[in-house]
């Protein structure tokens, strides 16, 4: 008997969603995680939540809500905690579609918006980015769901907010605005969160997460802010203990310690300016960035020296499909792992 025969046939036929590597001894510039510790409240917090477990967390994050909507200006009813931001995105596939609907997004982006449409038997459809990575028109794709990261992975670019504020007045859907890195690119421009304008558009959804600035990837902890109609109907349809208790203390006392988050930001600006101009020095070209990651073009030698890096233990971010295969996606470590970096790239022939 073929046990396949007893799943769905579009489960069989699904391209999964693929991680970037994960290797305990090397060096990972593959995944956009934050190369700076979390606060030392988190360690703290987390280290009280110890005697507790014996009980199941609170399954709605209720005082995580309430800081979390403190910290962003927001009442709690407008916040829901995830199992990540992607358990976020998962609870809005599931609230929002049917199998047959349009899911829409700029190309290239985050897989995992691909992925999560086949899985509820949506139909996908990319739009590619305009010039200079503009945002396409995804309204007219009749989506009943549409998704911009803002900043993009990979490309690193930040959309216009009136623009995002126009398609979501045009979109027959709604507009999830999914921010995983705004925080590097508000500290670098100013306000450009969509978080302000959540009462304006009742069609918006905007995610944040705690794996990238904050320092947290391995707790697995996001917040999705919307209209308090939608939440309550996200709350039904999440896992019943999505987020643990470890996660929500740990979330809590990140919030609380803004001065460390600041200076976790501060490093890693700065510490992508020297790598821009290294790498620039290569002749390697890359978009804007206002994340924590370079999308670098790097000719027909990308896959070689992706290749070459990971047998030194160097890990970046490369695709095998054709609009991505001449680049490398690199994210931004602390100095010493720049100069790992560099100086293996130059043994292998990329300085120009």
């Amino acid at each position: 008997m073929d046990p396949l025969r007893f799943v769905r046939p579009d489960v069989v036929a699904l391209e999964g969603y693929v991680p970037g590597a994960q290797r305990a001894d090397a060096l990972k510039l593959n995944t956009n995680e934050c190369a700076w510790p979390a606060s030392p409240r988190v360690a703290e917090a987390v280290q009280a939540v110890v005697d507790g477990l014996v009980r199941y967390p609170d399954p709605l994050a209720t005082a995580l809500r309430v800081d979390a909507a403190r910290h962003y200006g927001v009442t709690p009813e407008q916040v829901l905690a995830g199992n990540g931001s992607d358990d976020c995105l998962t609870m809005l596939f599931r609230a929002h579609l049917a199998p047959g609907d349009v899911v829409a997004a700029p190309d290239p982006t985050y897989g995992l918006y691909r992925t999560l449409a086949g899985v509820q038997g949506a139909r996908y459809v990319g739009v590619p980015y305009g010039e200079g990575w503009a945002v396409p028109d995804l309204a007219a794709t009749g989506a009943r769901l549409a998704l911009v990261a803002h900043p993009n992975n990979p490309s690193g670019t930040l959309a216009e907010v009136d623009a995002l504020r126009r398609l979501a007045d045009r979109l027959e859907g709604v507009l999830v605005v999914d921010e995983a890195y705004v925080d590097f690119a508000e500290a670098a421009r100013g306000p450009c969160s969509l978080i302000p304008y959540l009462g304006a558009h009742p069609n918006l959804v905007v995610l944040r997460t705690f794996s990238k600035s904050f320092g947290l990837a391995g707790a697995r902890l996001g917040l999705l802010f919307a209209h308090p109609a939608l939440v309550a109907q996200y709350a039904k349809v999440k896992d019943s203990y999505n987020v643990d208790s470890f996660a929500q203390a740990a979330g809590r006392a990140a919030l609380a310690d803004t001065a460390h988050h600041r200076d976790v930001v501060a490093r890693t600006l700065d510490e992508r300016a020297r790598l821009a101009a290294a790498l620039a020095a290569f002749g390697w070209t890359f978009p804007d960035s206002d994340a924590n990651f370079l999308l670098c073009h790097v000719g027909p030698d990308a896959e070689r020296l992706y290749r070459a890096l990971g047998d030194e233990g160097v890990l970046v971010r490369w695709w095998s499909r054709p609009d991505l295969r001449a680049c490398l996606r690199i994210s931004v470590g602390r100095p010493e792992h720049t100069d790992r970096l560099l100086d293996a790239l130059r043994r292998h022939g990329a300085a120009g």
